[in-house]
């Protein structure tokens, strides 16, 4: 056995041993649990520290740096929060799931109604995994998910999320385009994660007034399929409930599709950027968001 095959066997059978363990406790004690261990993360495990510091005196340059710093505990803490809400939805009611995370449910029984199914260009931000998974409960839901590095722990999450309500379609799959406009014809909604870095290969549009490579996957799609495209954020609001805010993205006409995606994507862009304005701990800022630069060309 190889050490990189080593690696993924202590990762995965120490992360059910955690989640083992996690499950031993009510979910609100796991959860103030979580919080802690996640402060003891913040001082003694500095994760891209550097980085996230950087990223978000940037992103707020009106912020002092004790304030930034209060951010990225906060950060911590509802990542925490996240994923260990997550370990205990396996054993949730399909009811409980649904009313975890509220949402406009006019919304999106107006767009159920037409019959074209719908992206819903989401990001990692609040209870990202929760909001998926709400949403599954309401309507036919297929996601676009990345592959881990980790097989055997892509396995467990990918097992866990189709048996609590959605399809999953892998990113890394060469049918994946048309896999999705088959399922937005069954009146399906597809949604992704659409905020991390795309490299060359993305669309850049600014994010907190720099630059950076959006995926144009959401965009292609909507405009493919001309189905309803919205963004959709579970946002954690200080009550301790959880809502879902979603906006529809208008679809452009303007005859030309490179210049069609990247005015969605500026839209996405705003969205996100109104929303994190919002609520700065709620997004990872783990992710090297402005990374690749742009160089001159039409997606630039």
């Amino acid at each position: 056995m190889t050490r990189g095959k080593i690696q993924d066997f202590i990762e995965y059978y120490g992360i059910k041993m955690l989640m083992s363990f996690i499950r031993l406790f009510p979910m609100s004690l796991a959860i103030k649990i979580g919080e802690i261990l996640a402060v003891f993360v913040y001082y003694f495990i500095p994760i891209r520290r550097k980085y996230v510091i950087e990223a978000l005196s940037l992103s707020f340059p009106q912020k002092t740096k004790k304030e930034i710093k209060s951010i990225i505990k906060a950060m911590h803490k509802n990542l925490a929060r996240t994923m260990t809400t997550l370990v205990f939805i396996p054993a949730m009611s399909d009811e409980k799931i649904k009313d975890m995370m509220k949402v406009d449910e006019s919304v999106l029984a107006e767009t159920f109604k037409k019959g074209k199914g719908a992206v819903i260009m989401s990001a990692h931000f609040g209870n990202w995994e929760l909001t998926a998974l709400s949403l599954a409960k309401r309507y036919p839901l297929s996601v676009i998910v990345a592959k881990q590095s980790n097989h055997h722990i892509d396995k467990v999450m990918n097992e866990m999320r189709t048996k609590k309500g959605y399809d999953i379609i892998s990113r890394d799959d060469k049918y994946a385009a048309r896999k999705v406009l088959k399922v937005l014809k069954q009146n399906h909604f597809v949604a992704l994660l659409a905020d991390q870095n795309e490299s060359k290969n993305g669309v850049y549009v600014p994010f907190f007034g720099r630059l950076c490579s959006m995926p144009r996957g959401g965009a292609v799609f909507a405009l493919r399929a001309e189905c309803p495209l919205f963004t959709a954020f579970g946002v954690h609001k200080e009550d301790g409930s959880m809502e879902i805010e979603l906006k529809e993205i208008p679809l452009p006409h303007s005859g030309d599709v490179l210049d069609d995606v990247k005015t969605i994507n500026t839209i996405y862009s705003q969205q996100l950027e109104e929303v994190v304005g919002k609520y700065p701990e709620q997004w990872l800022w783990f992710h090297k968001k402005w990374k690749t630069r742009p160089k001159a060309s039409r997606y630039a």
